[in-house]
């Protein structure tokens, strides 16, 4: 398979995809494809609303609950973790089975962890579904690239684009509506309520799982297959070994460390430069808002580049800068605070280069695990690390010199990312002798 070639296409258009497989057959994007991408759209949505849709719920579920500070301290770190988890559990279930039962097993999670949590009686109970929950997204998460790749070869740039975008949009829409909803029906009906969307998630997925004349999947079928027998490997130690994935799970990682903390942390640092309450959340709602047009900029701008590593390489800095201008200059926090949103097409980038940087389903599946499991483990030391170094100091200006020092890291994912090398020609065993 050689690069991508440049162009763009529109949704329905005859225009070429800038990200194809050359390989891959022309055809129609709607053609024999409704069902799957109906399971694309949906899988997309539904990978975020147990994190956004609880958030402005948690002093009313606390209450309800009698959830201590403990408990609501372990809430907050459930995200990455099973997200984490989830990452690395759910390439070993794709290999001895399909990525079609991944979206379905995690779909089918995170649907049964929210109806049940919104019933819980007790803190315990309610932290262990969520968990179950979140551990089903952190499998949908893995799913979304390599079932682009396995059904939508001709046009993965627009296709990858799409579920980056529904992923922002799946965690932006269920934090406006978490308030409305609980003021209507309350804090259960409200956690309860987009479950509905995961439930119907299953249904593509589990349609297409049983379906006996998927020409797709004969052929990708047939392709890991003679990867297998080439002599690959997804071991943990050739993983290990491949620049590419380790380049990719380091960028994924910085990219965690950084929003996480960002996510956790903003509000209270513009605060400590001055900022008063209303004024710190108005410049914090700059950057989660970036993350929308960003998920839709980012995969299309880097399917048209032969070699995306200046793109990976603006992203990989933009924490960096933000956090630099936040400690020389902190009288104007919108614009290092605008800087840093940038940073939130990297994940989208990253999951394009998923699909860009290998060359079967099956590479897809390992690579994204791999970069999505370490990463969202690594994620959650942002948060931490900046806590521990703002009680060891008394400040936030360690922890800002930290955060922007970890850009280097990326940077180095970035270039090792981004290379024209293939995830499934460095894992490649030496080939068993033959007579």
């Amino acid at each position: 398979m050689t690069e991508p070639a440049t162009g763009s296409a529109p949704l329905g258009g005859a225009g070429p995809d800038p990200d194809a497989d050359p390989e891959a057959p022309r055809q129609s994007l709607w053609r024999g494809r409704i069902l799957l991408i109906a399971g694309i759209i949906l899988l997309g949505i539904s990978l975020r609303y147990a994190v956004t849709g609880l958030s402005p719920l948690l002093p009313v579920v606390r209450e309800g609950l009698g959830i201590g500070v403990t408990g609501a301290s372990i809430i907050g770190m459930l995200p990455t973790l099973m997200f984490g988890a989830g990452g690395l559990l759910a390439p070993m279930l794709a290999r001895r089975t399909s990525t079609e039962l991944v979206a379905v097993v995690g779909m089918t999670l995170a649907t049964i962890g929210a109806v049940a949590r919104a019933m819980a009686t007790d803190a315990t109970l309610f932290i262990v579904l969520s968990a179950v929950s979140l551990l089903g997204m952190g499998f949908g998460n893995v799913a979304g690239a390599p079932l682009v790749k396995k059904y939508f070869p001709d046009r993965q740039a627009i296709m990858l684009t799409t579920f980056a975008l529904l992923m922002q949009a799946g965690a932006t829409l269920p934090a406006f509506t978490a308030v409305p909803i609980s003021n209507a029906a309350g804090w259960r009906w409200s956690l309860a309520s987009w479950a509905l969307i995961s439930f119907l998630a299953i249904i593509p997925w589990a349609i297409q799982l049983f379906r006996k004349d998927s020409a797709p999947a004969t052929a990708q079928g047939e392709t890991a297959g003679a990867q297998e027998s080439a002599g690959v490997s997804f071991g943990i130690g050739s993983l290990l070994r491949s620049p590419t994935a380790v380049g990719t799970a380091l960028f994924y990682a910085t990219a965690s460390f950084n929003t996480y903390a960002v996510l956790a942390w903003m509000p209270t640092i513009l605060g400590d430069r001055g900022l008063d309450l209303g004024a710190a959340a108005g410049v914090f709602s700059i950057y989660t808002f970036m993350t929308l047009p960003m998920a839709l900029i980012v995969p299309l701008i880097a399917a048209k580049m032969e070699q995306p590593f200046p793109l990976a390489a603006a992203l990989s800095v933009v924490h960096a800068i933000g956090f630099t201008g936040l400690l020389l200059a902190p009288g104007i926090p919108a614009l290092w605070v605008t800087i840093m949103g940038l940073g939130g097409g990297a994940f989208p980038f990253a999951i394009a280069m998923f699909n860009r940087r290998t060359r079967t389903e099956a590479g897809s599946a390992v690579i994204s695990g791999f970069a999505m499991g370490v990463g969202y483990l690594v994620g959650t030391l942002g948060p931490l690390a900046g806590g521990w170094l703002f009680s060891a100091t008394g400040g936030w200006e360690a922890a800002m010199i930290l955060y922007a020092a970890s850009g280097v890291l990326m940077l180095g994912g970035a270039y090792l990312m981004t290379r024209k090398k293939f995830l499934e020609d460095e894992v490649r065993t030496v080939a068993p002798a033959t007579g």
